[in-house]
């Protein structure tokens, strides 16, 4: 048995059949193996205005107003809700329906749309010019326990990690980086020879639920920072999210909010940093306003458990006036707008019908969102019913997803799959579609996390065996060319799940965790610093 409780031979012959090296034809119903799959019929009979009407997402159908979704994706919420027992020989199961939570009446604040976007740290650029990277890890932070999750300051200052044993852990990047505490021998005797610096751990807290007047221990499913660490919100097993105090009175939780039923796997700061965008378990993407606490937002259309979620790059105020300069496509104008936006977005929402499909072209503030069981939305966040766009798994592609990037100038998005492939989307071409679609070596098992460098030619992949940084500007990455390999093996992780990558936002480290947060697959409980230098060959 794995860490996460799964019998790897059994769970392949369960999702691909009792050949497992035959991916072809693979797919899975993600939500049944996991112990989700349970049945929300129910909702779609609930009474959600109180006046004897159904709210058109709890209706029956696989049609665009039922499932949330635009662009003709009805096909792929049936096939979703087909699951594999037409080719598999399983029974079929009840068709998935999104979860319909409701927004606080009256609703919190669309906080990016009264707020800029705060000023964001930006990489030398020698960091962004360069053909490619050198990534070595030099850094362990020792922990004998799954990382589900890791958070950083803007400035890299403090790094947080919390994971399966229900403590918030917070490092002091400058120390470790600094080599103030090296790693013993037998510590380093597991690792690569790089790796001699230990992490230099500053503090730890309890990660406390109260459910039922009862405080306990919680695992934590996700992490984010403010900034400048003067607060912290972390995800919980219950549902709950927890703020958390991080200057001053370290460790003190002093607001849960409480509206997800099932473990947080997913917060996203705002832009603005005065909103809170979370995932979780229940299928539900909410938008919350810090401010008041309460939701101003509820994304309904997925059908699983969310993965991912995060907000398009966006440019602080010196970097707008030179894209205004030297930016030549709509994307540049799309990102431009996301920052002069005035108003309160009222016009826009007037003028937004309920069936009315995304525009990337009309919309400036976007949220990207994925789900285990594959499917990736983008939401206009200013709009209070737009339907998302979907982005299409590519052909013979197994339904899962467990992560999704933007590139970082926001015109591409990368999301990894099970079947040993990244697909990459378009943005400004505005498809549903893959451009291409990277493959990995068979071997390497699913792509848990992906990560964008700033160069926008390289990109950080995860999987089962290794750490690997693809070269984007190469075609040999894409289906059916026999060239040169287009991707460099990043040494440190081998063999488990890797939970998450972090990229500095000046580029100086990246930081690795591994962790299964709460799915399947094994971990090593390995959490990695490494250290990034430019490449210009």
């Amino acid at each position: 048995m794995s860490d996460g409780g799964f019998n790897d031979e059994l769970l392949e012959k369960e999702l691909f059949g009792a050949d497992s090296d035959d991916l072809d034809g693979a797919g899975m119903d993600v939500d049944e193996m996991i112990g989700m799959g349970d049945s929300v019929a129910g909702l779609a009979g609930e009474d959600s205005a109180g006046d004897g009407t159904l709210d058109p997402l709890r209706k029956g159908g696989a049609t665009a107003e039922a499932s949330g979704v635009s662009n003709g994706t009805a096909a792929a919420a049936a096939a979703t809700a087909e699951g594999p027992g037409a080719d598999g020989g399983r029974p079929q199961q009840p068709p998935a329906k999104p979860v319909d939570i409701e927004m606080d009446v009256p609703p919190g604040e669309i906080t990016v749309l009264t707020h800029e976007a705060k000023t964001r740290p930006t990489a030398p650029q020698e960091l962004t010019s360069c053909a490619t990277y050198d990534i070595l890890p030099t850094m362990s932070f020792v922990s004998g326990y799954q990382m589900h999750a890791v958070a950083a300051t803007a400035s890299m200052r403090w790094v947080f990690t919390g994971g399966e044993d229900g403590y918030i852990r917070k490092w002091d990047m400058d120390a470790s980086a600094g080599g103030k505490q090296l790693l013993t021998q037998g510590q380093r005797h597991a690792l690569v020879d790089s790796v001699s610096k230990a992490g230099v751990m500053a503090s730890y807290w309890d990660h406390s639920d109260k459910t039922e007047d009862t405080e306990m221990l919680s695992p934590v499913y996700s992490l984010a920072v403010q900034s400048q660490a003067e607060w912290l919100v972390s995800g919980m097993k219950s549902g709950h999210i927890g703020l958390w105090t991080v200057r001053h009175d370290e460790g003190r939780r002093v607001a849960l909010l409480a509206k997800h039923s099932k473990p947080v796997s997913v917060l996203r700061i705002s832009p603005d940093e005065f909103g809170l965008v979370s995932g979780s378990w229940d299928r539900a993407v909410l938008y919350w306003d810090l401010n008041s606490g309460k939701i101003a937002r509820a994304f309904a259309g997925h059908v699983s458990q969310i993965s991912s979620a995060e907000f398009r790059p966006t440019l602080a105020p010196e970097q707008r006036a030179i894209d205004a300069n030297g930016g030549d496509d709509a994307d540049s104008s799309s990102r431009r707008n996301s920052q002069e936006e005035d108003g309160d977005g009222s016009d826009l929402e007037s003028s937004t019908a309920a069936s009315q499909a995304f525009d990337v072209k009309a919309a400036s503030h976007v949220l990207l969102t994925a789900s285990i069981d594959g499917q990736c939305y983008l939401w206009d966040v200013r709009a209070a019913h737009t339907l998302p766009h979907a982005l299409n798994t590519a052909p013979r592609t197994p339904r899962w997803a467990a992560s999704a990037c933007w590139s970082v100038d926001g015109t591409r998005i990368y999301v990894g799959r099970r079947n040993n492939t990244i697909d990459e989307y378009d943005v400004a071409m505005m498809g549903s579609d893959p451009v291409r679609t990277l493959r990995l070596p068979m071997n390497s098992g699913p792509v848990t996390a992906v990560a964008a460098m700033p160069n926008g030619r390289s990109l950080v992949c995860a999987s089962t065996d290794n750490v690997r940084m693809w070269n984007l500007a190469d075609d040999s990455a894409s289906d059916g060319a026999r060239a040169a390999v287009p991707f460099q093996i990043v040494p440190g992780h081998h063999g488990g799940a890797i939970s998450s990558i972090l990229v500095d936002e000046r580029s100086r480290y990246m930081l690795t965790t591994s962790g299964n947060r709460g799915w399947e697959g094994s971990s090593n409980n390995l959490h990695l610093g490494y250290e990034i230098s430019p490449l210009d060959r």
